[in-house]
């Protein structure tokens, strides 16, 4: 009778198989592994890109700011550096172009407060003759620089 046990726990262990891994275990887990793999990269992808978004943002920024700023140029009868502020004059009064915080706004006769240029450590303006250079560094230390000349004769000459 104890004979009989015996037999009976062997063939027990031999169909319990804790030793190791089936090949079919393997290759089960290994397809979940990669299934998760191809739903978690592109998420990686998603957010190595994000800065490059930002940069871009940053150029559409610009692009915007400068189609502004040559309009206000062109348009104005004269244009003044003072300190880094650039007031231009023309029929209806002045505007005044200056660094606010991180930002550049736009002043109509000293009243109002526009936002035409965000993300800004650095701004410049250099007069030139009947025209103005600016000169922008962001806080990503990238710099932009537009040269601007207007077609109305200003009457100082500069």
């Amino acid at each position: 009778m104890k004979r009989d046990i015996f037999c009976l726990e062997q063939k027990f262990a031999v169909y319990r198989n804790e030793h190791a891994f089936t090949l079919l275990e393997m290759l089960f887990a290994f397809s979940i592994f990669l299934v998760i793999i191809f739903f978690i990269s592109p998420l990686v992808q998603l957010m190595a890109a994000g800065h490059g978004l930002e940069t871009r943002l940053q150029d559409m920024e610009w692009e915007v700011f400068s189609s502004q700023i040559k309009k206000e140029i062109r348009m104005s009868t004269n244009a003044q550096v003072v300190g880094q502020t650039l007031i231009l004059a023309d029929d209806k009064g002045t505007v005044s172009i200056e660094k606010y915080g991180n930002t550049i706004r736009r002043r109509v006769n000293s009243k109002g407060h526009e936002v035409i240029l965000q993300n800004v450590s650095q701004l410049t303006f250099t007069e030139l003759n009947n025209g103005v250079k600016i000169t922008v560094k962001d806080l990503n230390g990238k710099t932009y620089m537009l040269t601007v000349y207007s077609y109305i004769q200003w009457g100082d000459g500069g």
